[in-house]
């Protein structure tokens, strides 16, 4: 099942509130978009956000990157924030990416990250938050040169 369709089950269990169901299909999701995101990288592509199912791999990505960081696995979330500035080829989604990484370097958890940064009323793609409120501009600043040192090695 193409992860595009295992979103549109997704979203039917949720709705459902079948945890245990969610669970599985969320890590089914992650297992087939970790295949396609590997994929990618052995070949040197990237993801096209304009592909119905590449952006679903995208989505699960940022979910997941989100997940990681409201569990305080923060390295690890990083590094997928990283991998997806690298391998999304559309301009505002590495911005959100990158965005969200700083949020980490800041030490901000994810919360309040979402509560004083991001627009969560506005959303690009039917499902990427890339508008974010003028105040990041000092934390674009403060750890811009720690984004690019952890970005480059």
């Amino acid at each position: 099942m193409s992860i595009l369709k295992q979103y549109e089950l997704l979203d039917k269990l949720i709705h459902q509130n079948k945890e245990d169901e969610i669970n599985e299909v969320f890590r089914k999701i992650l297992e087939d978009t970790f295949k396609l995101v590997n994929e990618k990288i052995e070949k040197e592509q990237t993801l096209d956000v304009n592909n119905p199912e590449e952006r679903a791999a995208i989505r699960a990505m940022f979910e997941y990157m989100l997940e990681l960081w409201d569990e305080k696995a923060i390295d690890e979330a990083k590094a997928v924030g990283y991998d997806m500035v690298y391998l999304v080829d559309d301009q505002k989604i590495k911005e959100m990416f990158s965005m969200f990484v700083i949020g980490m370097l800041a030490g901000l958890g994810l919360d309040e990250f979402f509560e004083k940064y991001v627009k969560s009323n506005k959303v690009y793609k039917d499902m990427f938050f890339t508008e974010f409120d003028d105040k990041i501009d000092d934390l674009v600043v403060k750890y811009r040169d720690k984004f690019k040192e952890e970005f480059s090695s």
